[in-house]
């Protein structure tokens, strides 16, 4: 076990560096926060859970030290522990790509819902004090010749407000999953994965996702906190949709003559415009309750795409 202390500390290292070269304002300075992960998921896809988990909380501790208390419990939270608990799942389910993505969901969930529990003792909830933070910064940016903020400019604010929680959690998601993947390809290529690859398309969502997310659609509508609350946790529980969509996909291209021309075109789309997540999420939301693979049958022995 020591031999792997070595690459815990590079990745420890590696990650805080990443975070720490983060420039809010630079493309490319926010490009290496969102790599922060990828260091942990290789050492802890290659070397085991135990080295992974080590290399966060490593780099944890170093960074509350440098920064302070603040940024080494964002990093902690935000970072290492989620990057952790899928490690973790992938270790105990290799074979059940779902347990990964209802542990995502869980991850990217649990701070709104304690932010929401946070500040309901407060006046307004959380959705004032989002909008006492936003809104500076927000209405600095734009302003008219005679230095008032536009109306419609306000509008957009009020409606970014109400929805913030909900896209910082569903893209912090996103970059978490992309992260793992990531790692667990070049790991791959390289010969040095320790655990198989998840197969996308073996992602098959239990039924009462369903429910979860039908009961959350329903106190959406509430006024008030609890309302705001839910309205915010809609995006996050379509995720799990839209990976079942995304599995769907794989399961159907594989059977055409190219499906890496395919599925290339369909990431490149996703990355471009966005709007085909929204077709995917119905697609798994519909085979959620109909089971298209199941009752068409395996798709032909491919490796994992």
């Amino acid at each position: 076990m020591n031999s792997g202390w070595l690459p815990v500390g590079a990745a420890a290292a590696t990650s805080a560096l990443l975070l720490f070269a983060a420039q809010p304002d630079s493309p490319g300075g926010m490009l290496l926060a969102v790599l922060a992960t990828l260091p942990l998921f290789i050492v802890g896809l290659s070397w085991g859970l135990f080295h992974g988990a080590a290399a966060g909380a490593a780099a944890t501790i170093a960074i509350l030290i440098a920064v302070g208390i603040g940024a080494g419990l964002y990093y902690g939270i935000v970072n290492a522990l989620p990057a952790a608990l899928l490690m973790w799942q992938a270790e105990r389910w290799p074979h059940r790509p779902v347990r990964l993505v209802m542990t995502l969901v869980a991850c990217a969930a649990a701070p709104i819902v304690a932010a929401a529990l946070f500040y309901g003792m407060q006046d307004g909830g959380l959705e004032a004090a989002i909008r006492e933070r936003l809104e500076p910064m927000m209405n600095a940016a734009v302003t008219d010749p005679t230095g008032t903020t536009p109306p419609e400019w306000s509008a957009f604010v009020e409606t970014f407000a109400g929805l913030f929680p909900a896209l910082a959690a569903t893209f912090w998601a996103l970059l978490i999953a992309v992260n793992g993947a990531l790692a667990q390809g070049v790991l791959r290529r390289f010969g040095r994965n320790r655990l198989p690859t998840p197969d996308i398309a073996d992602i098959r969502l239990p039924r009462w996702m369903l429910a979860g997310f039908a009961a959350t659609l329903m106190v959406s509508l509430l006024p008030g906190g609890l309302g705001y609350l839910a309205n915010n946790l809609v995006p996050v529980a379509a995720l799990p949709f839209f990976f079942g969509g995304l599995a769907v996909m794989h399961w159907a291209l594989r059977r055409s003559g190219s499906p890496g021309l395919w599925l290339g075109l369909l990431y490149v789309l996703l990355l471009l415009f966005g709007w085909p997540a929204v077709i995917l999420m119905l697609i798994g939301l519909a085979d959620t309750i109909f089971d298209f693979r199941g009752r068409s049958g395996p798709p032909p022995a491919t490796p994992a795409v």
